[in-house]
């Protein structure tokens, strides 16, 4: 039962990728989705309160389900080069996903899902004590990651970047390990 539930949710899905490849999210209709289903309307609501559930369920399948294995199996260095590569994968699709304006929109929901999952990564792992740390709270250090993940995630797909995900990758990896003054030419202090 749970499997041919999952699929349905997946033709709903499928049918959905197929009409926001083609017109804007706002036109779509439930009933334009179900129709590329080959399900009635009822079936819809059976499985998504609405349209924008269907973002959460894409979401979840094409991301965050690939990403808990790598944090399940201890994994955790090949995270952001998993989500790069799945979204370099289906970049017109993200692209028209991350077009998608409001409070339950795609960016809002990578967003949280980005957050929760440092969040997670921060409960299983304990921080590296320094004094400096000490007096932020480890929330703000996780949106200060939030917000520069996202932030970069959606500029490298929606900007059209020639850059692949390899690279992106490489450019994380090489920020995350230096701060800006250490990238920056700065001009000798004069005491």
């Amino acid at each position: 039962m749970e499997d041919k539930k999952e699929l349905t949710k997946d033709l709903l899905t499928t049918s959905f990728k197929e009409l926001i490849m083609q017109i804007p999210f706002e036109k779509i209709t439930i009933k334009m989705i179900t129709d590329g289903a080959g399900v009635i309307r009822p079936t819809f609501y059976k499985h998504f309160q609405d349209k924008y559930e269907i973002l959460e369920w894409i979401l979840k399948k094409e991301l965050a389900d690939k990403i808990q294995i790598l944090i399940d199996n201890d994994m955790e260095e090949d995270i952001f080069r998993l989500l790069c590569n799945c979204l370099e994968k289906d970049k017109e699709l993200y692209k028209k996903l991350y077009a998608i304006e409001g409070p339950n929109s795609f960016d809002e929901l990578m967003h949280h899902f980005i957050f929760n999952m440092l969040t997670s990564l921060k409960n299983k792992y304990p921080l590296k004590s320094s004094g400096e740390l000490e007096i932020f709270p480890s929330e703000v250090m996780l949106r200060f990651y939030t917000f520069g993940l996202t932030g970069s995630l959606k500029h490298w797909i929606v900007h059209d970047s020639s850059y692949s995900a390899e690279q992106v990758c490489d450019a994380y990896n090489y920020i995350i390990h230096n701060s800006i003054l250490e990238l920056i030419d700065l001009p000798d202090s004069k005491s």
